[in-house]
């Protein structure tokens, strides 16, 4: 992290972009959950009309079109979450100069590249978390060895816990299971990933507001400045 961070931009408030990201995990829970009922309904016109083409034919349509309007919710929501993260990213950089254990392009990059993306961005929001709480000095020289929250631990496993599960079920689609023992083993697990991507979900949005709540508390003075600036000084935002 450089030691004079740049004074092109000052700190800025996120609440209405943690807002909007939150209704839109809220809209991926939803569409998540109506996933699960479509390959229940899959399974069910499977067993009761294996040989009807025009009962299979209704069933694939409805779970197709779920399919695609969850996969848009999901990448709608990603790309605010991910903005969001970014700009409360920059505003803790500003409150500490604590070096983070990536550079702001991680923010993005730690969700995209395969395997690191399990453990990656729980690390990027530990700090972002860290910096942001007003007990942090603003001197800190790492963030690294900062404990992180139960908060976050909670989001990232059930949220880890959803994907993973979700992925199995993604694969059986590939693979085109119409058996009604692997239907039935696909909807069991589509369930089991909706109830932990609900759980990461609220937890999601507590996150994003426990964030929010950091740095509104937070004098916002950049951490070069602190020894100069008066006590209880608050530069409004611009």
């Amino acid at each position: 992290m450089p030691t004079q961070p740049p004074l092109d931009r000052w700190f800025s408030s996120e609440r209405g972009m943690g807002l909007t990201a939150s209704i839109l995990v809220g809209v991926v829970t939803v569409t998540t959950w109506a996933t699960a009922w479509s390959d229940w309904y899959s399974y069910q016109t499977v067993k009761k009309y294996a040989d009807d083409q025009d009962h299979l034919a209704e069933a694939d349509l409805i779970s197709g079109s779920l399919g695609i309007g969850a996969a848009l919710a999901l990448l709608a929501a990603a790309v605010v979450f991910i903005v969001w993260l970014w700009r409360v990213r920059w505003n803790a950089e500003m409150f500490c100069r604590g070096e983070h254990r990536f550079t702001r392009g991680w923010v993005l990059g730690s969700w995209i590249c395969p395997v690191v993306n399990l453990w990656y961005p729980k690390q990027v929001v530990d700090d972002i978390v860290a910096a942001s709480d007003p007990r942090t000095p603003p001197q800190t020289p790492t963030l690294r060895d900062i404990p992180g929250t139960r908060l976050v631990w909670a989001w990232w496993l059930t949220w880890v816990a959803g994907l993973v599960s979700g992925n199995v079920v993604q694969r059986g689609i590939l693979v085109a299971a119409t058996e009604p023992g692997q239907l039935r083993t696909n909807v069991v697990l589509s369930t089991i990933s909706a109830l932990f991507t609900t759980a990461a979900a609220v937890l999601a949005v507590i996150l994003i507001e426990r964030i929010d709540e950091l740095q509104t508390k937070r004098a916002w003075v950049p951490w070069w400045d602190v020894d100069q600036s008066q006590p209880g000084f608050q530069p409004p935002a611009r």
